[in-house]
């Protein structure tokens, strides 16, 4: 059987969402209510210990989101229908193999349930949720398939979508409005915060999913901090971002 670590820190992690974990000769059972969701392995190869709260939290989200609120499949729908409530949220890496994990587990060779996400950098990466308040679920890929839009038209349309939900002000470092996709807002720099962007892109940092610390200046040792007293965090660094992507500085 093969040796996992952080199986002890994701079973209480999972315990915190009523979900279990069992081992089973064939790898674990996520059990939630009387369900039963086999997952032939977890993702936790490689955690650095920089970022392993943050990684291990991201396991426990992407298998909650796969068993709870696993993402649907709407033939016939067109963009204009899904457009309206459609955001970006920004995750871990480790959150879409967690989610697939769950999908392996089901026999999941239908690419279509996967989550239709973009590439962000520095181990994070843009999912995308179509969230009306009372309704949230996660953007599925053959959900984009059937609206026949490309990857750059969703992205924007997500982006607009987020400009339009609350006023940023441009002159503020930090955006902490609380809302879920305060991370996120990093895809409003070039809109907001364009004139900070010099040319050797802007430094920022994501501590967690609830705040967007804005350069040019930021303090390592208080993004650390904040990282380390969040309760969703995502990464402990301060990042570069230029032309839409984030690299280490």
């Amino acid at each position: 059987m093969t040796s996992y670590p952080y199986v002890s820190q994701l079973t209480e992690l999972l315990g915190r969402v009523n979900l279990g974990l069992e081992r089973a000769d064939d790898g674990f059972v996520v059990t939630y209510e009387r369900e039963r969701h086999p997952l032939p392995a977890l993702p936790c190869d490689d955690i650095a210990d920089a970022v392993r709260d943050a990684e291990l939290l991201a396991i426990a989200a992407g298998i909650d989101a796969a068993v709870k609120n696993p993402a649907q499949l709407a033939p016939g729908e067109a963009l204009r229908e899904g457009a309206a409530t459609l955001l970006p949220r920004v995750e871990r890496r480790r959150f879409l193999a967690a989610y697939d994990a769950v999908l392996a587990g089901r026999g999941g060779g239908d690419d279509r349930e996967r989550l239709f996400f973009s590439e962000l950098g520095a181990g994070l990466v843009t999912c995308y949720v179509l969230d009306g308040g009372w309704r949230f679920s996660w953007l599925a890929r053959g959900r984009v398939d059937s609206w026949g839009a490309s990857p750059g038209t969703i992205h924007s349309v997500a982006r607009s979508n987020l400009y339009a939900r609350h006023e940023v002000d441009h002159r503020a470092p930090e955006v902490a409005i609380g809302d879920g996709y305060d991370a996120a807002r990093v895809a409003l720099i070039e809109d907001v915060f364009y004139d900070r962007v010099g040319a050797a892109g802007l430094a920022v940092a994501l501590p967690c999913r609830d705040r967007l610390l804005l350069g040019p200046d930021l303090d390592p040792a208080a993004v650390a901090a904040a990282y380390a007293e969040a309760d969703y965090p995502l990464s402990p660094a301060v990042l570069t971002y230029e032309g839409g992507q984030l690299t280490a500085r």
